[in-house]
């Protein structure tokens, strides 16, 4: 092969590296130039789900283009956050998630297909809400004592579902499991909605919520709440106590929050933007007060701020799994 050849081919792989980025920037001098994805790896009807949508439609007329939920759910909510982490650093593939497989998953999930640190750039937090043990109304527990006294009359018998494998909702189900000395069966869901359906159906014995999704079941009285997590009982259900209170310490830490997410290396005014629109509807008084209805309570922070809540949250899950170590995840 001759020098020149050579030399010809290295200018010609200069340029083709040049343009890349050259042309990256361009792109995110016009975004958006064509609808938005926002990837939900939960079920369609679930609050992640509900809370997407709701950000959706009102994100649209600010960017001037549609901004599409797709759900993807599946693997305990890797799927979806797989795809994202994966998907093209544009700003037209983003992911609307819980906490739940950004904090959580990393570590209690041996195979996760996604790094969060490496693949994921945080654009914006939303809000949280507290979860709800629930039970079917058929079953006689009205408090968390009386749920231990029927696991240990039968042992491996009483079923509960969660979320998905390694959810907060499973953690936090193996971790009242060993505080009660019970032996729980657990049944994974790819959603809330689904879990909710059987455990009124009466499929399931138990299960771990938020409180939007199952209101309807437990005002027509198919299941019933008897403990919440956080540090004080959730206003949408004065009546029902915490874990706390019931002598069960440690719950306060299980109340999801969400975020939104895009590939890491998509462009930084993109990330600004697009965080900087969804902060003003996290703020908005519409928004609070419909994730009030939902049970959660709205924040609204951007890129800086999310990410250092993103990695408080990291290191404090880390502890949290670290001292379940004798607990298999999967």
């Amino acid at each position: 092969m001759s020098q020149s050849f050579t030399r010809r081919r290295f200018v010609v792989g200069s340029l083709l590296a040049g343009a890349a980025p050259s042309a990256m920037a361009q792109e995110a001098d016009r975004y958006p130039s064509r609808p938005v994805r926002l990837i939900v790896p939960a079920a369609a009807g679930g609050p992640s789900d509900l809370v997407a949508r709701l950000v959706a439609q009102r994100l649209a007329e600010p960017l001037g283009q549609p901004v599409v939920v797709e759900n993807m759910p599946g693997a305990g909510l890797m799927l979806g956050t797989g795809a994202v982490a994966r998907a093209r650093p544009d700003g037209y593939t983003m992911l609307f998630t819980t906490s739940t497989p950004i904090v959580m998953t990393p570590f209690t999930i041996r195979k996760v297909p996604y790094d969060v640190k490496r693949d994921l750039t945080t654009v914006a937090h939303l809000g949280a809400t507290p979860l709800v043990l629930y039970v079917n109304s058929a079953v006689p527990v009205r408090t968390v004592r009386e749920f231990a006294e029927l696991a240990r009359a039968k042992p491996g018998e009483v079923v509960y579902g969660s979320y998905g494998v390694g959810s907060s909702a499973h953690v936090l189900m193996e971790y009242l499991a060993r505080q009660l000395g019970v032996k729980l069966v657990h049944v994974p869901y790819k959603g809330v909605s689904p879990q909710v359906q059987d455990l009124a159906g009466g499929q399931i014995v138990a299960a771990v919520a938020d409180l939007g999704v199952p209101a309807p079941f437990v005002k027509n009285g198919r299941i019933r709440a008897i403990a919440v997590t956080g540090t004080r009982r959730a206003p949408a259900l004065p009546e029902v106590p915490t874990f706390a209170e019931q002598g069960i310490t440690g719950m306060e830490p299980f109340s999801p929050w969400w975020g939104l997410f895009a590939p890491s290396a998509t462009p930084a005014p993109i990330v600004t933007r697009v965080g900087s629109e969804v902060v003003k509807i996290a703020r908005s008084p519409e928004f609070v007060a419909r994730l009030s209805e939902l049970g959660g309570v709205a924040t609204g922070e951007t890129s800086e701020a999310a990410s250092a809540i993103v990695r408080a949250e990291w290191a404090r899950w880390e502890r949290i799994i670290a001292d379940l170590s004798d607990i298999a995840f999967e």
